[in-house]
């Protein structure tokens, strides 16, 4: 079994997991292409993915406990790789290029909640960390070249922004020649019979972290959702300002992921919490701040947060479950953090939490409330010494 060449084709599905954002790009010269269609109905394109990815989660879900991975992986690549390309063939009425959102968010829910299950199949320990910090790395890389190689290529034209999921190809060849195929074994298949009874038994930890999960989910999306607003009400700059800084935090995703290693040494068990502690100051910077450089630092901060945390949950949730539950908590991980993402906006509405600088103060308060919590739990320590082990 080469171990590089089974790292780099997972590790090329993480590059496709953030690439339903390219086409948001694109949404000004839409908007003058369907000048009759509402601006609102437009940006369905760049919401109608994660809805997709949502139904997707479940579905994978039962699937992985009773076929290969690398065969649903190929199938997840294979729909979003069309729903991707789709566009450049049919792209003539906004309710086409909804259904190929979803078509593609709907693939990308199958890639993004199996990559997390191929670590823990083929990777062990510390090297199995290491792999889930490098996976979120290379969302945040895959985030910047599949944006900017989406905003190159749709410069004149913006349909063209959509040739950039050629890329999804190259990413199905990987896997399909690199990627060793794993076994479903017979006491595996008889053990996931049923899923709703693996739910029901799974490690009341896995829960606790699924909570965890739920509430990054929540509160991470309140940054980028109010981020050009905090700017707007400080009067620091326009929307071209706020794409700067998530590209800053983006790459301050990448750098975190790949210095995970480093980062668990200085953390240890604590790393969410670090991570809750870390997200908290990036709001805390942008609610006080009155300078772009200050907000640029809460940016980093923001992209080293998510990926503590999320880097983090799902080797949490791995080393919790026995081999026939991690189709299972993988999906749990991924569907906790597509819901919290979903209901965030909705969420605060029903809090009558005004968007802007009230939300920024309440994800600040509500960051450094868990983390706390989870230092004072000794909530790593705990999930750790309750890990399972397999015979």
């Amino acid at each position: 079994m080469n171990k590089t060449k089974m790292k780099i084709s997972i590790l090329s599905m993480s590059l496709l997991t953030m690439s339903f954002l390219v086409i948001t790009n694109a949404f000004g010269a839409m908007t003058k292409s369907f000048p009759d269609v509402p601006v609102a109905k437009i940006q369905m394109i760049g919401t109608v993915p994660s809805l997709g990815t949502l139904i997707a989660t479940v579905v994978v879900g039962t699937l992985a406990v009773k076929y290969s991975k690398k065969l649903l992986s190929l199938i997840g690549l294979g729909i979003a790789t069309l729903g991707g390309l789709l566009p450049l063939l049919v792209h003539s009425s906004i309710d086409v290029l909804i259904g190929c959102a979803f078509i593609l968010g709907f693939g990308l829910g199958f890639v993004n909640t199996l990559i997390p299950m191929l670590i823990s199949i083929f990777f062990e320990g510390e090297e199995r960390n290491a792999m889930m910090g490098k996976n979120t790395a290379m969302n945040s890389l895959g985030s910047i070249l599949m944006m900017l190689g989406g905003g190159l290529l749709g410069a004149k034209n913006w349909v063209n922004s959509y040739w950039v999921f050629l890329l999804g190809i190259l990413v199905f060849l990987l896997v399909l020649f690199a990627l060793p195929n794993d076994k479903v074994d017979r006491s595996e298949k008889n053990a996931s019979g049923n899923i709703f009874g693996i739910l029901k038994h799974l490690n009341g930890y896995v829960w606790l972290i699924g909570l965890v999960t739920l509430l990054m989910g929540i509160l991470y999306t309140i940054y980028p959702t109010n981020l050009s607003i905090i700017i707007g009400q400080k009067e620091l700059g326009s929307t071209s300002i706020t794409g700067i800084i998530n590209a800053v935090g983006t790459a301050g995703g990448f750098i975190a992921g790949f210095s995970l290693k480093y980062l668990n040494k200085v953390f240890k068990d604590k790393i969410i919490a670090g991570g809750y502690i870390t997200l908290g100051v990036t709001f805390l910077l942008g609610r006080i701040a009155n300078n772009l450089i200050l907000i640029g630092i809460g940016g980093v901060l923001s992209g080293f947060a998510m990926s503590m945390i999320m880097s983090t949950i799902p080797f949490y949730m791995s080393v919790l479950s026995h081999k026939y539950e991690l189709a299972v908590s993988m999906m749990l991980f991924q569907f906790m953090n597509s819901i919290g993402g979903f209901i965030s906006p909705v969420l605060l509405n029903l809090l009558h939490i005004k968007v802007g600088e009230s939300s920024f103060t309440f994800g600040c308060v509500s960051c450094f409330v868990i983390g706390i919590i989870c230092i004072l739990t000794n909530l790593g320590k705990k999930v750790l010494s309750n890990s399972v082990k397999e015979g």
